[in-house]
């Protein structure tokens, strides 16, 4: 099983036009300046919000920021749920099973964190912080995905998981309604329980790819580079073992108590 290069037979390269990929770099480049197009489009059209305009220059950054990475997640949703439930042609081989469009995902979510590298290291060191769960899962993605496109394989994998970002979208709505003083309201409230449950099934699905590589063990070793191996199991298993359950845990307790993380820090340290 290899890369199909043939649009008509792949039915989510129709729906979304595309017909070839010129290069990969082409594709992570335009992946790259539409998201700092929308960054610079957010922080533009926000200047018309009151909270935004009350905002300090680093929330600024990040409301701006917000909803780049809102943007991604739905594209990320939309793409993963296509695999899983419309087209199965990726579950006939985990490792060297790809199409069209699955490589035009791949370059596309490089693109995105070379984007979300570059903000959020220039931030944080701008604004003297530093998330090391973000940082790590930063940059084991875009290291990840980056030998994605290298090898052109576990297509699979790459498709999948990229439904963590499920919960990037509600996230942002969470923490706009919190700077706008609406984290009393029941949009709120549910917004943040659709955001808790969704963490929860981050954790299912991250199980279930576990379960696939076993039941596809042979396959796994056999047929997936070294280097992918690496990344991917060192990636998966901080996922499920650490960074989703203690996001699960602070989100639960934001349901509570609503606050945002990086002012509530701020306090502490004054």
């Amino acid at each position: 099983m290899g890369y199909d290069a043939n649009p008509k037979t792949d039915p989510l390269a129709q729906l979304i036009g595309i017909t070839a990929i010129p290069s990969k770099a082409t594709v992570i480049s335009y992946s790259a300046v539409v998201s700092f197009a929308v960054f610079g489009l957010s922080y533009i059209v926000s200047f018309n919000s009151a909270t935004y305009r009350s905002l300090k220059t680093k929330e600024k950054v990040f409301w701006c920021l917000a909803f780049a990475r809102a943007l991604f997640g739905v594209f990320c949703t939309f793409a993963s749920c296509w695999y899983i439930f419309v087209d199965p042609t990726l579950f006939e081989d985990v490792i060297l099973a790809s199409t069209l469009s699955s490589h035009f995902i791949v370059d596309v979510v490089v693109g995105f964190f070379i984007f979300e590298c570059i903000a959020f290291f220039s931030s944080n060191i701008i604004f003297r912080e530093f998330d090391m769960a973000l940082a790590a899962h930063h940059l084991l993605s875009l290291f990840g995905y980056g030998i994605v496109v290298y090898s052109e394989k576990t297509h699979f994998f790459s498709t999948i998981s990229i439904l963590d970002e499920m919960t990037t979208p509600f996230s942002c709505v969470c923490w706009i309604l919190i700077k706008a003083k609406l984290a009393d309201t029941y949009v709120w409230k549910i917004n943040q329980i659709i955001l808790v449950h969704l963490f929860h099934c981050r954790t299912l699905l991250e199980g279930y790819l576990f379960l696939m590589s076993y039941r596809q063990w042979d396959n796994v070793i056999t047929n997936m580079p070294w280097f992918n191996f690496i990344v991917l199991y060192v990636f998966l298993t901080l996922q499920l073992f650490i960074l989703t359950p203690y996001w699960t845990y602070k989100k639960t307790k934001q349901l509570f108590k609503p606050e945002d993380w990086n002012h509530s820090e701020e306090k502490k340290k004054k």
